[in-house]
């Protein structure tokens, strides 16, 4: 042993003192420097292979090879020709690109008839599932200087109008007397409280507007609200009956009746009156805050008195 001995006074007790080098163990270290040499060699070869992988045709995504949730019928525009294209994709793609899913699930978002992206999925051999929620149109908004109508969804947002012919658009209910343009581009909203709360009654009226004969969604004026004044609607049948509404389905004001019930209302009055929203001499329904509908008559007119009388 290298260490000195030394007599301690009164006793031969040997004591070992220190031992001046070092004795630590390298292992952790170098196990260190040999995973961090492993880690830096595959990245560096990942690197050097990853060109000719993604250049590899099994992983070569065709734009004919995504999938998308299949179209509606009211949608005849090629959503995915269109979606990729406007968002500059050109040729293949390659399935080992980190951000495909999500400049793919960009791309569709931007198209106006889509509403939702629910997923994009990558599959192999080189292919992609997209999932998408598509928007549907609820009504016809008149547009001013006889220039037609432009399709809205139940939010107001302003849809492709290339998808319909005009029996196509014969098929809506339509919005009138509304005296603002778009604030946005198609697939953005309309801008205007009278056209989202209009969309709102169409869309609450699908199934119904037909049978009732109702033709168009019209403002009315407006009523207080939580958060201002709220615009009120009336109905029109194909005859120019009116119909008050009242508020939008979406108001924020409590008590207000339900669409439901107001849609089970005129059915009721159309069931006893032949199949008719008409009020007898001209007046109008109106569906009142209780609920009730009122048959209002037509305001007499009388004439001025004669001079002298």
């Amino acid at each position: 042993m290298s260490a000195k001995k030394r007599k301690e006074d009164g006793g031969g007790v040997a004591v070992a003192e220190p031992q001046t080098g070092k004795n630590i163990s390298r292992t952790p270290v170098v196990a260190a420097v040999i995973v961090a040499a492993l880690v830096g060699g595959s990245y560096g070869v990942w690197q050097l292979v990853r060109p000719h992988l993604m250049a590899a045709q099994e992983y070569q995504i065709d734009p004919a090879r995504i999938a998308i949730t299949p179209p509606p019928a009211w949608i005849r525009a090629d959503i995915a020709a269109e979606a990729l294209r406007d968002a500059g994709f050109e040729g293949s793609l390659s399935l080992l690109d980190g951000d495909l899913t999500l400049r793919v699930a960009n791309a569709f978002a931007a198209h106006p008839w889509v509403a939702h992206v629910d997923r994009v999925s990558k599959r192999f051999p080189a292919r992609l599932d997209v999932v998408l929620s598509y928007r549907k149109p609820v009504a016809m908004v008149e547009v001013e200087e006889g220039a037609g109508a432009l399709p809205v969804d139940v939010d107001g947002i302003v849809l492709p109008t290339a998808d319909f012919s005009p029996s196509d658009a014969d098929a809506y209910p339509r919005i009138g007397e509304i005296h603002t343009t778009p604030a946005g581009t198609v697939g953005k909203l309309w801008g205007d409280p009278s056209v989202a709360g209009a969309a709102q009654i169409a869309a609450a009226l699908a199934g119904d507007w037909k049978d009732l004969h109702i033709q168009r969604i019209v403002p009315a004026g407006q009523k207080p609200g939580k958060s201002g004044a709220e615009p009120i609607f009336k109905l029109l049948t194909v005859s120019g009956a009116p119909i008050l509404w009242g508020r939008a389905p979406a108001t924020s004001m409590p008590g207000e009746v339900p669409a439901v019930e107001k849609i089970a209302q005129l059915k009721r009055y159309a069931a006893q009156n032949n199949n008719s929203l008409e009020v007898e001499g001209g007046g109008q329904l109106e569906i009142r805050d209780d609920g009730a509908l009122f048959a209002r008559p037509r305001a007499e007119v009388k004439p001025l008195p004669k001079k002298g009388e």
